[in-house]
């Protein structure tokens, strides 16, 4: 998971704007997206109560993107890298209080679990149908490798998974 405590991009406060420098790594829809909402350290001496939010705007000089990366899983979204160099933006991009990144973090990723929870369900219900096809489709001696006890309780023992991870999901 994300270390939302463990921040390395820093902001500097220069006159009306931030100097933004560092790197996001594996950021969802990164280069799709118009505007990001970056963590950043501005108070160093503070630990996680020294992270800021900070909207920056696709096309801000000195933000550009890395490659997208080649994902075994959920390419529907991209995802690439964020590099900051020198990159400035107006003081008042700051969302909330300087200091309450690490907790508008916090939320952001209680909000979005039950979303990469129905992912992971999704992957694994397809993948439990992709087997049961196979089971169905593949023969050893002269039947359907489907017809073996050994494979049913294989099967069964995924798709009563499956269906406990449907019941986390749609009780939250």
């Amino acid at each position: 998971g994300s270390d939302a405590s463990a921040v390395a991009t820093r902001a500097v406060l220069d006159g009306d704007e931030w100097v933004i420098n560092g790197t996001k790594q594996w950021i969802t829809n990164g280069g799709e997206a118009e505007i990001y909402t970056v963590f950043c350290v501005t108070d160093p001496t503070r630990g996680a109560r020294g992270v800021s939010t900070i909207v920056v705007e696709k096309g801000t000089p000195g933000f550009t993107f890395g490659k997208k990366e080649n994902k075994m899983g959920i390419r529907a979204s991209a995802t690439r890298e964020l590099i900051f160099q020198d990159c400035r933006v107006p003081k008042e991009n700051v969302l909330g209080k300087p200091g309450s990144g690490f907790f508008n973090a916090m939320k952001t990723f209680d909000m979005s679990r039950p979303g990469v929870a129905s992912q992971a369900l999704g992957i694994a219900q397809g993948a439990l149908d992709i087997a049961v096809n196979y089971s169905r489709e593949r023969r050893q001696f002269g039947q359907p490798i489907s017809a073996f006890q050994g494979m049913q309780f294989m099967l069964a023992d995924m798709a009563m998974k499956v269906e406990a991870a449907r019941a986390l999901v749609y009780a939250t």
